[in-house]
């Protein structure tokens, strides 16, 4: 018989005894993990890839719950809410999708039979829409070119979504993605399992080139690009820059003496962050794109950014890699794209 492996996260140690004993009492199921906090919880799904995680509601208020969520998409692992009665629950919440919940003062065979409900569910469950089918990637790129993205709220499912186009030899790119510092290790193996390239974590000296992608997300400093010896990365500590550390902007005003050679990227995003420089790129001659409002988790960034003319051309995430590619793999020194909003 194959048991149903199961982990548990919840800061709650009453929570934690109680539900391990439920699962280890129960025919079919196996206790495989106990964790106490995000980070850990994303190691251990990470190792162990369990069938179900039922995780503390009052996890999904943290900055990287989204992270979280790409990876049990990734790793096909079912989560399942753990909740109070008479407390705030992720179902107030509109930035994710509603998951399946237990409530604490359910019995044991109801836990349990919720447990099998949601696995059932999922399991016959058929997807509303297809994924876009990829397009075929060119296969030469401007060796000039340059792609920068800022993301924030929603940004890792998007990034996932629009790196999956890059092949390995996806022209140089630098993204800025706001999340907290104990996430960095895990959103750059987050986004290698998804794409072809190599994501390398953004640090002083690493060279942008070919193949190459350069993460800054939880880094203690600002990643700005430096010509200094052929182009790289270069991160400096400094105050908050638009109220984030990394900053979209920091990155994307670096860049602003590349000019032409720049397609800058805003994804989803609350806030600003990232408006004001795409802004400077575009005025000296970089292409911009800015997420449309439909796919967007949060249409923040980008809202503000063509409001602000900013954006050359608003697309919907799934055309985004494609124009990117297309973008890169044309000769000329100059922007590529119209000023249209979709």
């Amino acid at each position: 018989m194959t048991l149903v492996r199961v982990a548990i996260a919840t800061p709650s140690m009453i929570d934690h005894a109680r539900l391990a004993k439920v699962i280890e009492q129960s025919v079919g199921f196996e206790l495989v993990g106990q964790t106490s906090d995000l980070s850990a919880t994303y190691s251990k799904v990470e190792e162990l890839m369990p069938d179900v995680v039922l995780i503390a509601a009052s996890f999904s208020f943290a900055q990287e719950y989204g992270c979280m969520l790409s990876l049990f998409d990734a790793v096909e692992t079912l989560p399942i809410t753990i909740e109070t009665y008479g407390v705030r629950t992720v179902a107030e919440l509109p930035l994710y999708p509603r998951a399946p919940t237990i409530h604490t003062g359910l019995g044991p065979d109801e836990i349990i039979a919720r447990i099998k409900a949601a696995l059932q569910e999922k399991s016959s469950h058929l997807p509303s829409q297809t994924a876009p089918a990829l397009v075929q990637s060119p296969s030469h790129f401007a060796a000039e070119k340059i792609i920068l993205i800022g993301a924030s709220t929603g940004g890792i499912d998007a990034l996932t979504t629009l790196l999956a186009h890059f092949p390995k030899n996806c022209p140089p790119t630098a993204i800025v993605q706001h999340t907290g510092q104990n996430f960095r290790q895990t959103l750059s193996r987050l986004l290698a399992r998804r794409c072809q390239a190599e994501v390398a974590q953004a640090e002083t000296g690493l060279a942008m080139k070919a193949g190459r992608i350069c993460l800054a997300g939880g880094t203690d400093g600002h990643l700005h690009l430096s010509q200094a010896g052929g182009l790289s990365c270069l991160v400096q500590r400094g105050p908050a820059t638009s109220g984030h550390m990394p900053s979209i902007d920091e990155l994307f005003l670096s860049a602003v003496p590349l000019g032409a050679r720049v397609m800058a990227v805003l994804l989803t995003g609350m806030g600003r962050d990232g408006a004001t420089g795409l802004l400077s790129l575009r005025r000296a001659g970089a292409a911009t794109i800015g997420q449309d409002e439909a796919s967007s988790v949060v249409y923040g960034m980008a809202r503000v950014a063509f409001e602000m003319g900013a954006v050359q051309q608003q697309l919907p995430l799934h055309r985004i890699g494609p124009a990117i590619l297309q973008w890169a793999s044309a000769p000329q020194m100059r922007a590529q794209i119209g000023r249209t909003a979709l």
